[in-house]
């Protein structure tokens, strides 16, 4: 319902994610590795984002006003491509290990990737919690201008109200986000010792 047909061909052939939350889009796509010396290295990359905000028309038929940032949209992607690239690199470890015959390299190996992607799991929902109440916040403060501007003390103080509920929303976030970062942070502290 964001994209037309044609727009969504050309997003899939010039192999560009697309991520849709409301009525937000953001595109991305990666360049290949740069500046490095033999395709085993690990190597930099550069990533291009675009935020479309509100591509939907407005009652009007007119574009609605682009929203700044589309409040907190695309938070999941960093912390998730951060993930994605450990769980890659854990899982060729697992297969070089098991190619070198290295049973003991292999199951600590594996452990990794079990851990990385159970964090990826746990977080992914509390990321998109994050994300939904600062977006929510967003809205709650536009409709807040809109109201004042308008003088209606009423509305002014329903969305005050829920921008305080939205607030709260992302603080807890925040904490359950970081207390899982923290247990995963232990985790693999303990799979590091393993093989001291």
């Amino acid at each position: 319902n964001h994209v037309s047909e044609s727009n969504y061909l050309d997003l899939v052939k010039c192999k560009i994610l697309c991520d849709v939350q409301g009525e937000d889009i953001l595109y991305q796509i990666f360049t290949c590795n740069i500046l490095q010396k033999s395709p085993e290295d690990e190597a930099p990359f550069f990533e291009f984002i675009q935020r479309v905000c509100s591509q939907c028309e407005g009652e009007n038929g007119c574009p609605v006003k682009v929203k700044p940032g589309c409040g907190g949209f695309g938070i999941r992607n960093f912390l998730t491509l951060f993930l994605s690239i450990e769980v890659s690199k854990a899982m060729l470890e697992v297969s070089n290990a098991k190619n070198a015959d290295d049973e003991p390299r292999r199951v600590v190996a594996q452990k990794r990737v079990d851990c990385f992607t159970d964090q990826l799991n746990e977080s992914n929902p509390i990321l998109t919690q994050i994300s939904d109440a600062m977006t929510s916040e967003g809205n709650c403060l536009m409709n807040m201008k809109a109201a004042q501007a308008a003088g209606d003390v009423v509305q002014f103080e329903y969305w005050k109200e829920k921008k305080l509920l939205a607030e709260q929303e992302k603080l807890d976030g925040n904490q359950r986000l970081m207390e899982c970062s923290h247990r995963y942070e232990q985790m693999m502290k303990a799979i590091r010792e393993q093989t001291m």
